[in-house]
């Protein structure tokens, strides 16, 4: 069976993750192409650390978040535009592209009934408020119709048990898919 290496971004480097703490941090103003350089900077530093050498070694890689998010936030969300993002991220993430992306749909009242049951702080971007979201969910959607082969929409009400299994359930399926 082959490995499977789990990761995040911003994060999964000490770099990468110095670069998150600044970018979720809710006293930190910074304009939008501040912002999305950042994001460009850790992906940068992520993929030729963690997830370049994984897969060039055999190994499968899940990554929470990748380019599709800032194409979605700084793109969409902060207004810099899709293709303007995906050109500043082109250095930064070379021909590193995933093979399938998982978004995982939650409307509105229900992200927001779940944020307050958790209780934590809101992190900067979701501090930003519900009109910012809805340009994101746009963003995304954007996404899935340019690349529906790619993205896999699953419903985000399901229980994390339920998801986690669909998503292995796909990757299986791409990973037959490919050897036979």
């Amino acid at each position: 069976m082959t490995e499977t290496h789990f990761t995040r971004e911003p994060g999964g480097t000490a770099a990468a993750e110095r670069i998150r703490e600044i970018l979720l941090d809710p006293e930190v103003e910074m304009d939008p192409w501040t912002e999305a350089y950042l994001y460009a900077a850790a992906r940068a530093d992520h993929v030729r650390s963690e997830v370049l050498p994984r897969l060039e070694s055999g190994q499968n890689v899940v990554c929470e978040r990748y380019l599709d998010s800032s194409i979605a936030y700084q793109g969409h969300g902060r207004g810099l535009g899709a293709d303007a993002v995906r050109d500043l991220n082109a250095f930064a993430v070379g021909t590193v592209m995933p093979d399938r992306t998982f978004y995982l749909r939650l409307d509105a009242e229900e992200r927001e009934r779940r944020a307050k049951e958790l209780g934590a702080p809101l992190d900067r971007l979701e501090l930003v408020g519900a009109e910012f979201m809805r340009r994101v969910e746009e963003g995304f959607e954007a996404r899935i119709q340019a690349e529906p082969d790619r993205f896999i929409v699953l419903d985000a009400t399901r229980s994390p048990e339920e998801l986690a299994e669909t998503v292995v359930e796909e990757l299986d399926r791409l990973r037959y898919a490919r050897s036979g």
